[in-house]
């Protein structure tokens, strides 16, 4: 479960701090509240495209950290030979450049291995992945 995310110098957010509590978590505000920007700074963080224009203007680079429990990824984390622990923390970073790096619980890692955790971790749907669910051509997979 995501337990945490921080986020600074991504779009227009300076510095964010977003806690998640057990159970259904819900973001809600008017058009151009910034929903948008935590949804892609979760999706940075979980290896996901990046590019140098999240970073916020003016800023030499932008990081995002998100903590989970540690007990979908423990398997992971033993095969990545990452030290396991009760928590789990995720970073990246983005410079204004467009040059990523990628930590999981303080160690270096790469995109594609970030990206497999975070697949293990968050599925993240947008409001249209279930348009799908009314082709019926689609219905029998």
């Amino acid at each position: 479960m995501l337990r945490s995310l921080h986020i600074e110098n991504i779009a227009v957010i300076e510095r964010a701090d977003i806690e998640f509590s057990q159970g259904l978590n819900v973001l809600t505000g008017e058009t151009g509240a910034g929903k948008s920007i935590v949804i892609d700074s979760i999706q940075a963080v979980l290896g996901g495209r990046t590019t140098r224009e999240l970073v916020r203007t003016g800023a030499e680079k932008a990081s995002v950290s998100a903590v989970f429990d540690g007990e979908r990824a423990a398997e992971w984390c033993r095969e990545n030979e990452i030290e396991e622990e009760e928590e789990l923390l995720l970073q990246r970073r983005i410079t204004a450049e467009g040059k990523s790096s990628c930590r999981v619980n303080g160690q270096v890692v790469s995109v594609s291995q970030l990206r497999e955790l975070g697949a293990l971790l968050i599925d993240i749907h947008g409001q249209k992945d279930g348009r799908q669910l009314m082709d019926e051509r689609l219905h029998l997979g």
